[in-house]
């Protein structure tokens, strides 16, 4: 474990009234998503939350510490072995569903992708607690299909979490109905047949 997760979860830890955590860090999402980087302060947090800006001072001492914490303790979709490469993939997509229906996740979701590119702090630490253990989760879904022979050693572990990443995000990104009441099914339909394709064409490639 890092320096960098070890003070995440030390900071995140240092509570005296167990509610004020899940009050803070689901108000920081909640911030960060409707307000952008700029708008994330620790009194606009405080006011979300509900609670006195000095009990955030005493867990979190930057912003950057703060927006990462959140999104650590999130139903951040990580990739398990289930048994199988069709198991796999079809508890990764219902992780990724959930994760989109959350309020305010997608939102905040695609704003750090932003933010990270001119804060390197923040960058730093979101690689770092919350993308690198489940980015090597997500690619070990494709080194076990090899290992039980369901898959061709050809195939890079990257395309999988790829194909699915990308392919869910650009469809909710330019998405003209996202507040329309049919969009949930629909989302999930199209990214339902999304991952049927790409289980199809990685198929194809131990078939041939």
């Amino acid at each position: 474990m890092t320096a960098s997760s070890d003070a995440v979860k030390r900071r995140a830890g240092r509570k005296r009234d167990p509610r004020v955590e899940p009050l803070v860090l689901n108000a920081t999402l909640e911030v960060y998503a409707l307000h952008g980087w700029r708008g994330l302060t620790f009194d606009a947090v405080a006011r979300a939350a509900g609670i006195g800006k000095p009990a955030i001072y005493r867990r979190w001492d930057s912003r950057e510490l703060l927006l990462v914490s959140a999104f650590n303790r999130t139903n951040f979709p990580t990739a398990r072995d289930m048994g199988s490469l069709e198991a796999d993939v079809r508890d990764y997509l219902a992780q990724w569903l959930d994760w989109y229906s959350a309020p305010f996740l997608p939102q905040a979701g695609s704003r750090i992708l932003v933010d990270c590119t001119n804060n390197p702090e923040l960058d730093r630490l979101y690689r770092e607690v919350v993308i690198g253990p489940r980015g090597r989760a997500a690619r070990q879904v494709t080194r076990r299909a090899i290992a039980r022979g369901e898959l061709t050693g050809e195939v890079s572990s990257a395309i999988l979490p790829d194909l699915i990443l990308g392919g869910m995000f650009f469809h909710w990104a330019f998405s003209t109905d996202r507040d329309e009441p049919g969009f949930s099914e629909k989302f999930e339909r199209e990214s339902t047949a999304l991952v049927d394709v790409i289980l199809r064409g990685l198929r194809s490639t131990t078939e041939a």
